[in-house]
Formats: C-alpha cells, sequence, structure tokens
C-alpha cells in the first residue's frame, strides 16, 4: 500500500518533468488523509532546466543503499531512477536489510552494476512471488528493465493478480 502511494506521487512528479534522485525514508511524508508527500529537492533534475549538479560535480550524488546504477554513473536524467530507489525502500521494509547495504566510497556503491541482491523471498519466505517480483523489477541495473513508469508501478502493486511473474518471482539465490 505504502509502495503505490509512493509511485502515485513519484509518478505526479515524473509528469513535472522532475527526477527526484534522492527517495528515501527521511524524504517520504503522508497526510492525514494517506497521500505520499515527497520532500527535500536539493538533488532534483527537471528535464527543461540546466543541471547544476551534473555542472559542478563529477561525483555522484544520493543516499548510498538507495542510488540506482545509472545515478552512481553520473546520469541523473532517468525517471526509473526513482523507481530503483523505491524498490530499495520496498526491500528494505519487507526485510529489514538493505539489498545492496550502506555503501560510503565509489566502490562499494558500483558494486550494485555487476552484482544482484539477495532475494528477498530468502530472506523473508513470507513475501508472496508477485511482490518479490515488483522488488526485483525496480532492482534491475538497467533502467529499460525496470517499470516503464510510476503509474505502472503503483497498478502492479495494487493489482498483485495481474502481474506477470518471470523467474524473478521464484528466485532464491543472489
Amino acid at each position: 500500500e505504502y509502495g503505490a502511494k509512493i509511485a502515485d506521487a513519484l509518478h505526479a512528479l515524473h509528469m513535472q518533468g522532475v527526477v527526484h534522485l534522492d527517495i528515501k525514508p527521511s524524504n517520504l511524508m503522508f497526510r492525514p488523509t494517506g497521500e505520499a508527500v515527497l520532500v527535500d529537492f536539493g538533488l532534483a533534475h527537471h528535464r527543461d532546466l540546466p543541471d547544476l549538479l551534473q555542472e559542478e560535480f563529477r561525483l555522484p550524488y544520493g543516499t548510498g543503499p538507495y542510488m540506482a546504477p545509472e545515478q552512481v554513473m553520473g546520469i541523473r536524467t532517468e525517471p526509473r531512477s526513482d523507481l530503483f530507489a523505491l524498490g530499495s525502500l520496498m526491500y528494505f521494509f519487507a526485510t529489514g536489510t538493505r539489498p545492496f547495504g550502506d555503501p560510503q566510497k565509489l566502490k562499494g556503491l558500483k558494486q550494485r552494476l555487476w552484482q544482484d541482491p539477495v532475494p528477498p523471498r530468502k530472506l523473508n519466505p513470507e513475501i508472496p512471488p508477485w511482490f518479490q517480483e515488483i522488488i526485483l523489477r525496480c532492482l534491475e541495473v538497467r533502467a529499460g528493465r525496470r517499470h516503464p513508469t510510476a503509474a505502472q508501478l503503483a497498478h502492479d502493486l495494487r493489482n498483485p493478480s495481474q502481474v506477470a511473474l518471470t523467474e524473478r518471482a521464484e528466485k532464491m539465490a543472489q
């Protein structure tokens, strides 16, 4: 439920041409009515405005445990980077651990480019296959293998019976 609400907020943001690039627990709030609210746009990128962070800094910026592979490589224009971060959040909330630990150096961040996370169901067998499918799809290294939009991710989270299961759903080895 929370994942779908966050995906709704990301969809609204992406429709305005903005990529947040720092989705993490401390940058999320929930209204009393239940809607997710995104805060702290300090690292955000707008498709129609100059990217001053890109121009001034050569190292990737973001929060290590939630940073997408393309973000690690300095690409700040991909909306699906936020879906990777949401996948990391869902993984953490479902298992109690972060999919790629808490890397503090660039070398640790780059491990996500070639190392898959431990499948969530291996850490928590109560996770249903459809939810593992969604989480691991969000955590795909290539952005093109993730959900095309946050709206489609929200739809899958709200309609588990319609999630097309692949080998990701039953995967038990890293």
